[in-house]
């Protein structure tokens, strides 16, 4: 990464090698003969998407240059150059023949109804939608419903249909280019009008350079904003740089959606595409250090989503469709709540701006939140929340649940005795609990600035009560770790993971139990790996360093980890994770 080199102009990020490109909702990726990868939110997408069949192609140089894919690739004896871009919801793939003599080749295409790559609920997803293909003059029109969203294709050569059906459609196009001649393919996509996704197809298709030109200045602009705000040693420019792209590239904007109303980031908007709880939580976290609007419209899509008895769900779907045949609800968010990380990141946003409406907002949701856990997590009434299904947890195929999954399937009428909708024995989270315990001293400081004495003293009793919670049942002293432990008779649960120094973080412990917990994080058969802090001990017999949550580090525990040697000051392990 860093800057171009000669001959492609000045860069404000220059990477070799990447093919995946951006827009709002599209992002498509170049692969050895043609585009790899579509997507167009929840509603459409392509694996492949365009490829050069029966031609032998060398990829002779790839660049990515502010948002652009470029790349120069022979087929056969002919010498083209390749450009792939997406600016809003348009995507261009351009190929121009730079050899001095006329190339013929054929590109087959395909789209589908989106279904995460799942082939057996792609026609399930077109069914419960009303989703269909339709072919005119030359354009090939994807209706996800009849009132959208919709994408139309359209190139500068005939587009000719090999097949279509209601979930997806396969199309050929035969293309001869003489010397500097161009090929060009468009996806235009649109929320609520076909007449606007064909208009901006015929706009691409007319002018991509201007598209490509729109590109390059947004990202440009968004990156040097964000480096102007938070600059870094030189040796890390290229990488905060690149980070700042990742993170504000994958914003997004959903138009007439009931509950995403305004911009949010995606995880990613190649696999992961739309909002969750706690991710977007630490997304308004960093999203602060650049712009308090945007954090603020990150939090505040997830208080709109927010349902009646309290709970935010731990994810919202762009697609309804999508969201009833994974969670079989008929909404666009699942029966789920995720780790409350929500009230950090309110927490940061009202210690860099006093906002008091913003602020009044935030603490009648966090309540109701808080009193929702109250009523549906904590059956035993201890003031330790519980979850009760892995996937709620955010660790979702950790090692910590592999006993809860199996008691829960020996014994499922038990469970459901107390919780009507549970998938695994409820457990006591060790950090869930610090979190629980940190959202409550966040709301006692809310409640006294807002006037609500009687309210912060209640939550400040509440907090007390979860972190003398954590220190009596949840504290091994001959182990010297903390552990998540059953609701059911608070037996402890002996899988060692980074969930137990959470508690450094919300500073729930003393000096001598953090001396004790930090011996084991820095243990090399522990938690001391190549890449530190392991989602599970790497002394435990199910450790993994590729598995998902089962043996990989994330950077959202790490973060935890680091801030919490911070709060407990203990600064020569600080410095030794720090450069680590």
């Amino acid at each position: 990464m860093g800057l171009s080199r000669g001959g492609e102009g000045k860069a404000c990020l220059y990477v070799e090698g990447k093919g995946e490109v951006v827009g709002n909702l599209i992002a498509a990726k170049l692969a050895d003969k043609g585009v790899g990868f579509f997507t167009y939110g929840e509603y459409f997408e392509a694996e492949p998407f365009l490829i050069i069949p029966d031609q032998e192609i060398k990829i002779i140089k790839n660049v990515w240059i502010d948002g652009v894919a470029y790349r120069t690739i022979s087929i056969e004896e002919a010498v083209f150059e390749e450009k792939l871009f997406a600016y809003g919801d348009t995507l261009v793939y351009k190929i121009r023949n730079t050899s001095d003599f006329e190339k013929k080749f054929k590109i087959n295409g395909m789209m589908q109804v989106f279904s995460w790559f799942l082939p057996e609920s792609r026609n399930k997803i077109a069914e419960i939608a009303g989703s269909n293909f339709r072919y005119h003059d030359g354009e090939l029109v994807g209706f996800y419903s009849n009132n959208g969203p919709y994408i139309t294709i359209k190139s500068n050569n005939k587009i000719a249909i090999k097949q279509i059906e209601q979930a997806y459609s396969n199309f050929e196009i035969d293309t001869s280019l003489a010397p500097s001649e161009e090929f060009i393919l468009t996806v235009a996509g649109h929320q609520s009008s076909v007449e606007v996704s064909n208009i901006n197809a015929d706009k691409a298709i007319a002018s991509p350079e201007t598209i490509e030109r729109m590109k390059r200045r947004e990202l440009c602009e968004m990156l040097i904003n964000a480096t102007k705000k938070n600059q870094v040693k030189k040796e890390f420019e290229s990488i905060s740089k690149y980070m700042w792209y990742v993170i504000l590239s994958n914003r997004a904007r959903v138009e007439n959606h009931p509950i995403l109303k305004n911009p949010f980031v995606m995880p990613s908007k190649f696999g992961l595409r739309h909002q969750w709880l706690w991710d977007s939580a630490f997304h308004a976290i960093v999203l602060s250090k650049y712009s308090l609007e945007m954090a603020k419209q990150e939090i505040l899509n997830l208080f709109y989503a927010q349902k009646k008895d309290g709970r935010i769900p731990h994810e919202i779907f762009l697609s309804k469709e999508f969201c009833k045949l994974f969670w079989n609800v008929d909404d666009y968010t699942p029966w789920t709540t995720q780790p409350p990380v929500l009230a950090l990141a309110v927490a940061r946003v009202l210690q860099m701006e006093e906002d008091r409406k913003f602020a009044e907002i935030a603490y009648e949701s966090l309540d109701r939140y808080d009193k929702w856990f109250r009523s549906q997590r904590d059956k035993d009434g201890d003031q330790l929340m519980c979850y009760v299904d892995y996937l709620e947890s955010g660790w979702d195929d950790s090692v910590r649940w592999d006993e809860p999954k199996l008691l829960f399937d020996d014994n499922p009428e038990k469970y459901k005795m107390d919780y009507s909708q549970v998938r695994m024995a409820p457990v006591e989270a060790i950090d869930l609990n610090c979190l629980i315990y940190l959202q409550r001293k966040i709301l006692s400081n809310l409640a006294e600035k807002l006037g609500h004495n009687n309210e912060s003293e209640e939550y400040q009793k509440l907090a007390e009560r979860t972190a003398r919670g954590i220190n009596e049942l949840m504290w091994d002293e001959e182990k010297g770790f903390y552990y998540d432990i059953y609701e059911e008779e608070h037996k402890i649960i002996g899988v060692k993971t980074p969930a137990a120094f959470l508690t450094l973080y919300a500073e729930v412990t003393t000096q001598q139990k953090a001396q004790k917990l930090v011996k084991h994080l820095f243990n090399s058969h522990e938690f001391w790996t190549t890449f530190p802090l392991p989602t599970v001990s790497a002394d435990d017999p199910r450790y993994d360093p590729r598995g998902y949550w089962r043996g990989r580090s994330w950077l959202n525990i790490i973060w935890f980890t680091y801030h919490g040697l911070k709060n407990m000051v203990l600064t020569m392990r600080l410095e030794c994770l720090h450069r680590e």
